[in-house]
């Protein structure tokens, strides 16, 4: 994978406001089964409870994901002039928890991203970042409290995806950053845990000094008014808003970039703390959540001038079938 401009390692505290991260040696993935270490986890609901943490366990089916396959599939048969389209599916958190006692409870995401990577169409450049996050998994990469990546578990990815598409990953070593404490997210709130109450987190977003536009469009192709990247006056519960002001239906930042290269992401929630690592090497970048957005999709790829499509969704969406029906229904 791709390292930061910084080869120097740096020591990591496991605490939400420490921000240094560990650059490990090239090829060095750690095992994905953890060694019993005595801990013992509880369902509530459906939350597992370990280590003081919320997880969700992931036990999607082949077929399901074959699902997803062709729908993205679908996109790549348009055949669109010039536009390439990639596939990024995220693992969730537990994947890299799963200590010995509790490794039949989930299915391994790797193998489970690259089934569905194996029947999709070879044009599609498929992303699998479970080792390069794996070689992580000590640090904050995922929230305690909630079923998202933080911004650096979301960074680690961004540096799978760069190596994909060809692009030199920003370096985190100079950029400066916020914080947003007492954040206590979706899991706390399904189980009001007061475990998990009393592991909150924080969310750091990071303040590229990229000179940039952002806007937020309509349905309307064309249309776009200006705005902010970061929705600063979200705070407590509500933190995780911050990214892109939480999922709008579609957005756009344009940066200083004079390279040519334009790319949409279409995604769930886990995108929004990605897409701002893009603004450091493309020129546009529209953002759409597939949830949400019911314009006419190709037609607004194609007035923007968009060559590069990539869809970003969570392992979880990208075997649930109304993410699937959703993503399927951008296409009119």
């Amino acid at each position: 994978m791709i390292a930061c401009n910084n080869s120097a390692k740096k020591a990591y505290k496991n605490s939400p406001d420490t921000i240094a991260i560990t650059l490990p040696e090239k090829d060095t993935i750690p095992n994905r089964i953890l060694p019993d270490d005595g801990q013992v986890g509880k369902r509530h609901g459906g939350v597992f409870i370990f280590k003081n943490r919320g997880f969700e366990l992931f036990s999607g089916g082949q077929s399901m994901g074959k699902q997803y396959a062709d729908v993205i599939n679908r996109y790549s048969r348009l055949k669109l002039p010039g536009l390439k389209v990639y596939n990024l599916i995220i693992p969730n958190g537990f994947e890299f928890e799963i200590t010995e006692r509790y490794k039949d409870l989930v299915k391994p995401a790797k193998e489970a991203i690259n089934a569905v990577y194996a029947a999709e169409d070879p044009e599609i450049i498929k992303v699998n970042p479970v080792d390069e996050i794996r070689k992580h998994r000590t640090e904050y990469i995922y929230f305690n409290t909630d079923h998202h990546w933080t911004s650096l578990g979301a960074y680690y990815a961004y540096r799978s995806f760069c190596e994909a598409a060809g692009l030199t990953p920003v370096s985190l070593d100079s950029i400066p950053s916020k914080i947003k404490p007492g954040f206590l997210g979706f899991f706390h709130r399904l189980t009001r845990s007061a475990i998990l109450k009393n592991n909150p987190d924080s969310v750091r977003y990071y303040l590229f000094r990229d000179s940039l536009n952002f806007y937020i469009g309509s349905n309307a192709i064309g249309y776009w008014a200006k705005s902010h990247m970061y929705a600063e006056q979200v705070s407590g519960d509500n933190s995780y808003s911050v990214f892109l002001q939480g999922d709008l239906p579609v957005c756009k930042i344009e940066t200083q970039h004079k390279n040519g290269r334009r790319i949409a992401l279409v995604k769930e929630s886990y995108g929004n703390a990605f897409a701002p690592f893009l603004v450091n090497n493309y020129e546009k970048i529209i953002v759409v959540d597939q949830r949400g957005y019911k314009g006419d999709f190709i037609a607004m790829l194609k007035a923007e001038g968009i060559n590069e499509l990539l869809f970003i969704n969570n392992i979880f969406a990208a075997h649930t079938q109304f993410h699937i029906d959703d993503i399927k229904g951008l296409i009119k």
